[in-house]
């Protein structure tokens, strides 16, 4: 079965979206699956060693474009880490972070595979006080729009 992870990650607050690593698994034992969307996503990997020897046809793209063909799904995801996170800091990012969720490498493989250690954010205990303190936060000139000359104001 076909498969594929984004290796997105965060520049500062800019998504570096660029790279896709698709594959072939040839044993679905070796990995936890959710479906959304109509489409299967793997979300968490219960035997690594069984999941990294039957990954087969492994391509990293850049944009849709082929960037290189892998033998091995261990190469290939520290490589495609490795060239996103050097695209964010060509950008002069000061922090940079890999990106969770459906589609992306369960946290633990990503762990494993990026290139600088990091810290995932706590999701907040309280999500109402830290949305309002965004809110609060947030300059007016960031949360009005302005009126153009042309425009009418309702």
């Amino acid at each position: 079965m076909e498969f594929f992870f984004f290796l997105d990650v965060y520049a500062d607050r800019q998504l570096i979206d660029y790279y896709i690593l698709s594959f072939k698994l040839g044993n679905l034992k070796s990995v936890d699956l959710k479906e959304w969307s109509g489409k299967s996503y793997i979300v968490g990997i219960k035997d690594w060693e069984r999941f990294r020897k039957t990954t087969y046809d492994i391509v990293l793209y850049e944009l849709g474009d082929e960037i290189e063909r892998f033998r091995d799904i261990e190469t290939a995801l520290r490589e495609g880490y490795s060239i996103a996170y050097k695209e964010a800091t060509r950008r002069g990012a000061r922090r940079i972070v890999p990106a969770i969720g459906y589609g992306n490498p369960p946290a633990d493989v990503v762990k494993r595979f990026f290139p600088v250690p990091f810290e995932f954010e706590r999701f907040p205990e309280d999500l109402d006080s830290f949305l309002e303190d965004i809110v609060r936060s947030t300059p007016s000139e960031l949360s009005t729009r302005g009126i153009e000359d042309d425009e009418i104001p309702f």
